[in-house]
């Protein structure tokens, strides 16, 4: 990959993850929300297993500073209860991310990735202030299903380097966020990344001017997925097994029927309305089981600013 030339270091919405002295670099993590930030699970486990806490997940803590524009900030960020995936389902190794304070920087501005993109991604390794490495997006690969991977440019020296998951790869010339770098070879001749549109939207969403309509979907999301929580075909294994064997391919790709109830109900709601359109059809399923129970009825209720605006 080439380094590119510097810029101005207006503050960036890549922070970076290290130890409680800041001195030990774990990784990266990328501004999503005024108080929210994505990384890796794996970078999250590595920085607890280095504070010596007990097993990484919903609640674990780290340290998050902001080198590039931002040399005083620093904050303690927490994993959200509804924002860990590790190994057992897609998006396999994301953590979601509060801060105590907002960032010194606007949150990135995520897009849908294309074969063919030409990408650049900014990492900590043997640079405070960052390395740039640039590549080209080649299609799907890596050791998970729905992983994205980049070539590094094969004519410059730089390539990934330990300690760089975590970080945002960015569209080349737009700097729109694509997704998280989460795996790359031994050589760092390649890479891969988790797309953004892969990783459930548990964050707050910012909605001015002609968005103000949906402003309350991301609550509606999160009521409808609690809701889910009390149906007896969901709490029940082979319910919920036979309703997840009935759901569309594309959903059965992306979840797993023996993973926390709370996780399989947020994944499945988010999957279904934000990416495939599919809600009213999931209700729809869910319908036939439930048979007009009480918690179906609340279901419903919870989902109806929703279905306004789902093509299912």
């Amino acid at each position: 990959m080439s380094h590119l030339a510097p810029r101005t270091f207006d503050p960036d919405w890549q922070l970076r993850v290290t130890d409680r002295h800041g001195t030990a670099l774990h990784g990266s993590a990328v501004l999503v929300a005024a108080e929210y930030a994505v990384t890796c699970a794996h970078v999250v486990r590595e920085a607890v297993a280095g504070s010596g806490a007990d097993e990484a997940g919903p609640g674990s803590t780290l340290r998050l500073d902001a080198p590039r524009g931002g040399p005083r900030w620093e904050a303690t960020a927490t994993v959200t209860a509804d924002g860990w995936w590790w190994e057992t389902s897609a998006p396999w190794d994301v953590a979601v991310l509060r801060l105590d304070r907002p960032a010194p920087a606007r949150p990135a501005v995520p897009a849908r990735h294309r074969v063919g993109d030409r990408v650049r991604v900014l990492g900590f390794p043997r640079a405070e202030t960052g390395l740039w490495v640039t590549g080209r997006i080649t299609g799907t690969g890596g050791s998970r299903f729905g992983y994205v991977q980049i070539d590094v440019d094969s004519d410059a020296g730089f390539t990934v380097l330990p300690g760089s998951s975590g970080s945002g790869v960015r569209e080349e010339r737009e700097d729109a966020l694509l997704g998280l770098l989460c795996e790359a070879t031994g050589s760092g001749g390649a890479g891969w990344m988790i797309p953004m549109e892969a990783i459930p939207r548990v964050w707050p969403t910012e909605r001015t001017g002609a968005d103000a309509v949906a402003a309350g979907g991301r609550e509606a999301l999160t009521r409808t997925a609690r809701a889910m929580t009390d149906l007896r075909t969901l709490l029940l294994p082979d319910l919920r097994l036979d309703l997840y064997v009935a759901l569309d391919p594309r959903l059965r790709r992306r979840l797993r029927a023996d993973q926390d109830l709370q996780a399989f109900t947020t994944q499945l709601v988010v999957l279904a309305h934000e990416e495939y359109g599919l809600l009213g059809e999931v209700l729809g399923l869910l319908d036939e089981r439930e048979d007009g129970s009480a918690g179906m009825i609340r279901v419903r209720e919870a989902a109806a600013p929703l279905l306004g605006s789902s093509s299912g």
